[in-house]
């Protein structure tokens, strides 16, 4: 059963004092640049894309977990199958969304989703399951220890296909990292996503997220009846 929710708001409380409340909001799309020619000195548009490119995949490789060192966002999934051989096409692929994935150290499934065309890794999904809400303290220190403080908590609300979720966001200049965490059966489902900052704002758009204030930052959401979710697999696409 799960703990009353006095324990678990204490809990939530040691947590949140551990963690830190960082407020943020999501920037509002930048104007369009002037209609002005392109300096001699520019860089051409392609060596641009190229920088671009290069530094998506320096910062989303610093943002990947220890477990999956070497992993980016942009590369193939040639050089992605080459490094982890246990990677196998994953439950859900279609011709075009592609799904790798692995199992790795305690039964964590690790998800990359690749463009079909180039293919390439466009997002990285660690799920896992703790089967003691207890256990998301150490979680959260060990986070704070590795990526540093949050830039942003959200309450994402009960829907009629989807349960209550709480997600905590790193942003990055490009690139993201994201858990999501269902709370449930005394337990709960955290996933772990690297993706790129516009996909990670379209998934707090889509599920209806706020940002969570002090005041109810010690409110966890608990989901008492699951609303259709693949529990071992949680979409936050």
């Amino acid at each position: 059963m799960l703990r009353t929710w006095t324990t678990l708001a204490a809990g939530v409380a040691l947590v949140a004092l551990l963690v830190g409340l960082v407020a943020w909001r999501a920037a509002s799309d930048a104007p369009p640049p002037p209609t002005t020619a392109r300096p001699a000195s520019a860089a051409p548009p392609v060596a641009s894309a190229r920088a671009a490119l290069g530094a998506i995949a320096a910062e989303s490789a610093r943002w990947m977990p220890d477990e999956l060192r070497g992993v980016y966002l942009g590369m193939s999934v040639a050089a992605l199958r080459s490094l982890r051989p246990a990677m196998h096409e994953g439950r859900g692929a279609r011709p075009d969304a592609p799904l790798w994935e692995e199992t790795i150290d305690h039964g964590a499934r690790v998800v990359a989703h690749a463009a079909p065309n180039p293919s390439v890794v466009v997002k990285v999904q660690v799920l896992s399951r703790l089967e003691d809400v207890a256990a998301l303290r150490g979680h959260f220190e060990a986070l704070r220890a590795r990526y540093g403080n949050p830039t942003g908590f959200w309450d994402c609300p009960e829907r009629a296909d989807a349960s209550p979720v709480r997600r905590i966001t790193w942003r990055g200049e490009r690139v993201s990292l994201m858990e999501a965490i269902l709370v449930y059966g005394g337990g709960a489902s955290v996933t772990l996503v690297v993706s790129a900052n516009e996909d990670v704002a379209r998934a707090l758009a889509a599920s209806e997220c706020t940002p969570v204030t002090a005041e109810t930052l010690a409110r966890w959401p608990v989901a008492r009846v699951l609303r259709g979710e693949r529990v071992e697999v949680m979409d936050v696409r």
